[in-house]
């Protein structure tokens, strides 16, 4: 497990600080990172004005009007040097993510297959039975970067981007894989789509202003797993089968069909 000798410090800005360890993909690590975090929001609450954690660092805003850079540095020096050693990662709740993987909702799912030299349901079995781990928040609200992904279906980044794909498109690349949470530019293979929205907003009326609050789906730290369903659940789920190209999307229930 990672010694304090191998985790340093940088100012990067007049009130950030960046913590960095060893660049590896690592949950026992990344465990520790998450250990440190919550020990400085505890211990450093009046100085510190938020955390971001990713893979292998955690950047550190504070108030540079209530410390000292010698100050703040000699604090989290003194936190690193009792982080605990991290062998195996705490139990926690699994977070269950439904997919339908299908030739439709999955745009990229038959290229996988044929690049891995996987039957397509090997594609699925191997992309649902891992639990992932939650590394870092980014790139768009609720996006969560999760790994690690089977070495089997393991590929790297799409040679040409897409514009676009769509909200709840479940993608690939390398050693990673995540929900889109909205429809943005992508260069991952899409492989399923879920019907399960990866945040939340939420208006708060106040005397003088207008607020939102928002909470994503998946927190970093905690641990995530894809569920494999079928069409007909999809959307009866309230899903809407976003199909690649001009033809429309596919959005009416079975229940809307029998009835």
């Amino acid at each position: 497990m990672i010694k304090a000798e191998r985790i340093s410090l940088s100012y990067i800005s007049e009130n950030a600080l960046l913590v960095e360890w060893p660049e590896i993909i690592c949950p026992q690590q990344h465990q520790q990172i998450i250990h440190f975090q919550q020990q400085v929001q505890t211990k450093l609450s009046d100085v510190i004005i938020d955390t971001v954690a990713s893979y292998a660092s955690l950047i550190i805003y504070y108030h540079f009007d209530k410390t000292t850079t010698v100050k703040l540095g000699h604090e989290l020096s003194e936190i690193i040097k009792c982080l605990p050693l991290i062998s195996a990662i705490a139990n926690s709740e699994i977070i269950d993510i439904p997919v339908y993987y299908g030739l439709d909702s999955g745009w990229d799912i038959k290229f996988v297959s044929e690049k891995t030299s996987l039957t397509i349901d090997q594609v699925i079995e191997l992309h649902s039975q891992t639990i992932y781990h939650a590394y870092a928040l980014g790139f768009t609200p609720g996006f969560c970067y999760l790994a690690s992904l089977a070495k089997q279906l393991q590929l790297p980044r799409r040679n040409s981007p897409r514009l676009s794909v769509p909200q709840g498109a479940v993608a690939i690349a390398e050693q990673q894989t995540a929900v889109y949470p909205t429809s943005s530019p992508a260069g991952w293979h899409v492989i399923g789509q879920t019907p399960m929205a990866m945040f939340n907003t939420e208006n708060h009326d106040n005397d003088s202003n207008n607020q939102v609050s928002f909470s994503a789906a998946i927190t970093v730290g905690q641990q995530v797993r894809f569920t494999a369903i079928s069409r007909e659940h999809f959307l009866d789920l309230g899903g809407i089968i976003h199909i690649e190209g001009n033809k429309k999307d596919i959005k009416e229930s079975t229940k809307e069909k029998t009835s």
